[in-house]
């Protein structure tokens, strides 16, 4: 055991020291081509960027292959490994790079020259920890490596369910959850949008709903109305049972592929990442299709490794509508997991008459939707945000650009474009994409749980009842990296990627566990560092809980009281409007009202004509996102507005000021029709 750690310590002592030379051979090289060449353009930088990374790759694989790891077993294809590590650790550099250059304000209160460089270092020592892993196990691997790899197996569950065990696991869920609810604002965005359409549906005034945010969710939660429930309970309820009860059928995937224990370990990973308690909670769509999305994965897999399995085809066949109906883009992924599916049916000879049933399934269920969906709003409710793909601009790339396109008047922001012009327009904007990727990744997985992924395949050959077992999570995990970088990306659509590396990392800790166990010597001991690994993926995500939820509440929480004020000084039935993006909507729907996007303009003259003719004689200007998407309008704050009056002022820590305006002697005549009209606020 000493000898082993000891070597261990060696390998990664010189692994540091030789990162520590390539980083200054980055820092030189491109310092060195920039003062030579002075490139004026993007394309310049970035490929001087690319040949010191290559420069320093270059000199990591001479030094590391004859000076850190010695104890090599296997020299056949370490070039294309390296590579591959190698690229992999610039990926994760980057990304580790862009996610505190941004976030990082927001903690610490650093000059730019400072968090710049704190970056850097996160970014270098993230790096350094992955390709260290993957250096010393899948390409410098000694023979201790490969007997290990080839003896450990990840044995699928073949006992009884453990209830007891996944009933604990909910419990755990339940609680995280409701924390998160009690510490933080959970109605924000485009989860108002959604609730405002199945409050409608379900009062019978459809009518009225936009049909733009209209999904199988909104059907969901109307269901929960008609149960008596008011809006705030039913927007809680309609994403927190879903997200509660996406445990199962990650329980249930991963001790199908990887045993018991994996399963516990998966389990309490959905159960506790603060991502996923957060969107379980605060009514958006979220955990509602990847509950059944994951139940769509977890049937696939049944077939493949059973094909006798009688009531997997029906779950696969609603699961995928399920996951349809509300992600309607998924219509790409249903294709992908079917080829699959279809793939694996051939190549081991199964009765392609497995897919009738789900394929039946799944059609009965969009026709049903389509049906009810024509029946309310005179349109099949399909492909309703595919408008998207024609934006000029996303608020992701350029915010200012694209509430001018989205909140403008018609008129002036929205042109007919050729299918030809669309897919140059996606082109051009991916590489922006792919950083904003990069950048919000991190973010969302929170853990080092892509590190303990990656150590799976190093670590275990034998996985499953075959290889092909995990392919379903896999496309399921890639998908969204591949397909929504070419669109339009939102943090949240990257859930799926959160999900399967969860898995896979579950998995992983297991191995990694195991592999530090062979090196002790005490059986305590080695149970410890069994277990040890995996609980540690776990407790990792516990003080994030609590430090999401109060971030939360610094960032949203304001539309509450903003709503308490519109609550008790606005009459129902009074229009109101402000700025976009979940701003206005967010701060009225805590008084109980519908506020309205305001038309996006440059001109502080014109707020109060529109307001007016619009019959919206409520204006709710938001300092953040004056700044952010209409700079044009910042001084209002200060200056006024030509035939509006300030009605209300709040200035917040986080977001700055918030502003209520009102028609030229409009607020009298609201104060009297108030003197005795009921509070309609909503009540968490």
């Amino acid at each position: 055991m000493k000898q082993t750690l000891q070597r261990l310590a060696t390998q990664l002592t010189r692994f540091s020291l030789v990162g520590v030379a390539n980083t200054g051979i980055d820092f030189l090289v491109t310092n060195l081509l920039f003062l030579a060449l002075r490139p004026t353009g993007m394309l310049g930088l970035t490929l001087i960027s690319l040949l010191a990374c290559l420069v320093a790759a270059t000199n990591s694989y001479l030094v590391n292959s004859r000076w850190t790891f010695t104890d090599r077993a296997n020299r056949d294809g370490q070039i294309g490994r390296f590579v591959l590590f190698a690229g992999l650790g610039v990926v994760v550099n980057t990304a580790v790079f862009l996610f505190l250059i941004r976030y990082l304000p927001l903690v610490l209160t650093l000059d730019p020259v400072s968090n710049l460089n704190v970056a850097k270092l996160g970014g270098v020592v993230c790096a350094m920890a992955v390709t260290f892993i993957g250096y010393r196990f899948g390409v410098f691997y000694s023979a201790s490596i490969t007997s290990f790899r080839r003896d450990c197996r990840l044995q699928p569950a073949d006992g009884r369910l453990a209830w007891r065990q996944l009933w604990v696991i909910l419990a755990i869920a339940l609680v995280a959850r409701m924390l998160f609810v009690a510490m933080a604002p959970v109605a924000y965005g485009d989860a108002v949008s959604y609730s405002w359409v199945a409050w409608l549906t379900a009062r019978g005034e459809w009518q009225l709903a936009d049909p733009f945010w209209h999904s199988l969710f909104d059907f969901w939660q109307a269901l929960l109305l008609l149960t008596g429930l008011e809006q705030y309970p039913a927007l809680v309820l309609a994403s927190l049972l879903p997200g509660l009860l996406l445990v199962v059928p990650v329980y249930l995937l991963t001790r199908r592929l990887y045993g018991d224990t994996a399963a516990l370990v998966a389990g309490l990973f959905i159960a506790l990442h603060p991502r996923l308690v957060e969107y379980s909670v605060n009514g958006y769509a979220e955990t509602f299709y990847l509950h059944a999305a994951m139940w769509a994965v977890w049937g696939i897999t049944a077939v493949i490794q059973d094909s006798k399995q009688r009531g997997a085809p029906v779950v696969i066949g609603i699961a995928l509508a399920g996951y349809f109906l509300v992600r309607n883009e998924a219509v790409l992924l249903v294709i992908l997991l079917g080829a699959v599916a279809l793939l694996l049916a051939v190549r081991r000879s199964y009765d392609l008459r497995l897919a009738i049933k789900p394929t039946a399934l799944f059609a009965a269920c969009v026709i049903a939707y389509v049906v009810a969906s024509q029946a309310l709003w005179d349109q099949n409710g399909l492909f309703s945000k595919s408008s998207n793909l024609g934006k000029q601009n996303l608020e992701t790339l350029d915010i200012a650009a694209a509430a001018r396109e989205t909140y403008g008047a018609p008129a002036e922001t929205h042109s007919e474009t050729s299918p030809g012009d669309t897919l140059k327009r996606l082109a051009a904007r991916w590489p922006a994409n792919l950083m904003y990727t990069a950048e919000r990744l991190p973010g969302i997985l929170l853990s080092p749980v892509v590190v303990l992924a990656i150590l799976l395949p190093l670590l275990v050959a034998r996985r499953g009842y075959a290889h092909w077992d995990e392919l379903p999570l896999l496309v399921f995990t890639i998908w969204p990296l591949v397909f929504y970088p070419l669109v339009q990306l939102e943090p949240r659509l990257l859930f799926p990627t959160l999900i399967g590396t969860g898995i896979f990392g579950a998995a992983g800790a297991i191995a990694a566990g195991r592999l530090i166990a062979t090196a002790l010597s005490s059986s305590v001991r080695r149970r410890l560092a069994e277990h040890g690994v995996p609980a540690m993926l776990v407790l990792l995500l516990l003080p994030l809980l609590p430090a999401l939820a109060w971030n939360s509440d610094q960032s949203r929480g304001y539309h509450r009281e903003v709503g308490a004020w519109l609550a008790a000084h606005i009459p129902p039935g009074t229009g109101i409007a402000g700025d976009g993006y979940g701003y206005v909507s967010s701060s009225s729907f805590w008084a109980g009202r519908k506020g309205e996007p305001r038309l996006w303009v440059a001109d502080a003259g014109t707020l109060a004509s529109v307001a007016s003719e619009r019959q919206q004689p409520v204006l709710l200007l938001f300092e953040e996102y004056l700044r952010s998407a209409n700079p044009q309008l910042l001084p209002v704050l200060d200056e006024g507005i030509p035939g509006m009056q300030l009605a209300a002022r709040f200035e917040f820590p986080r977001v700055g000021r918030v502003q209520v305006w009102t028609l030229d002697g409009w607020l009298q005549g609201a104060a009297i029709a108030m003197a005795d009209a009921p509070h309609a606020g909503v009540s968490p």
